[in-house]
């Protein structure tokens, strides 16, 4: 496996994240129930996180193939 080939697995799992977010702040915007609403924010934010650690690896793993180190 290479160093592109590792960042664009993780560049998928950026879309997957960013799709499911984008439908957890839907359900959020319609809910009405607070505590609901709290705890879609917490999912949100969760994987919000993961998509930032994603988007981060895919970033080293890029500049790493750029350098040409070898795994």
């Amino acid at each position: 496996m290479t160093y592109n080939t590792w960042a664009k697995e993780y560049e998928e799992q950026m879309i997957v994240l960013k799709k499911r977010i984008d439908n957890l702040k839907e359900q959020k915007r319609r809910c009405r129930a607070v505590c609901q609403v709290d705890e879609l924010s917490r999912r949100i934010q969760s994987l919000y996180n993961m998509y930032l650690e994603s988007k981060h690896t895919a970033d080293v793993l890029r500049g790493r193939a750029k350098e040409g180190i070898l795994l």
